[in-house]
């Protein structure tokens, strides 16, 4: 047998969204390049899109034309907030030239999607993904309103944790609940 096929790995849709996932979370996190991590969730995002059109599912964030966040008449510049820096960042064959005044925060709400989504297909709720989803529900109470009550709980969590520091927050909730699950596991 060739060397070069020693060491594969066989993976399926659903473990490749969840790569690209945490290691888009890791990224963020850690500072790491907002490009990189935009181009990794939203791939994750595409699989997780096809995943959940495959089975009749809910429709996602990203979902515009379905989800019905859109404001009618403005789909087309939805279309290109959304999907603009996600094909910018892997095509040049029609405008090599362009430049993209992309903002680093906007990776968020790929990941957020893309989260959602594979916690409602997988039924699991990795470590990584809950810390992801404490944050963005801790930095963004301002704006959305979050089911199930718990605005309140989120409200005290962000007067608790108000340094805005997501490198600490990270670094203070990721062996947190990584320790829940591996007590979930062992039991």
């Amino acid at each position: 047998m060739n060397d070069f096929l020693k060491g594969r790995i066989k993976i399926n849709k659903l473990e490749a969204a969840r790569r690209q996932l945490e290691t888009a979370i890791s990224l963020y996190f850690n500072g790491g390049d907002p490009v990189s991590t935009h181009t990794l969730a939203s791939a994750a995002v595409e699989i997780l899109s096809d995943l959940n059109n495959a089975c009749n599912g809910t429709p996602m964030i990203t979902d515009l034309e379905v989800s019905g966040i859109i404001r009618p008449g403005k789909m087309a510049l939805a279309r290109q907030v959304f999907r603009g820096p996600q094909n910018f960042f892997k095509h040049a064959d029609k405008d090599p030239e362009a430049a993209l005044d992309f903002h680093p925060e906007f990776p968020t709400v790929f990941i957020l999607a893309g989260v959602e989504k594979y916690r409602e297909l997988s039924a699991e709720n990795p470590p990584l993904m809950r810390v992801f989803s404490l944050w963005f529900r801790i930095q963004w109470t301002h704006v959305f309103h979050f089911p199930n009550g718990e605005d309140r709980t989120l409200k005290t969590a962000r007067s608790l944790f108000n340094s805005g520091d997501k490198t600490k927050f990270f670094a203070l909730f990721l062996p947190l609940y990584a320790c829940e699950a591996g007590k979930a596991i062992s039991e």
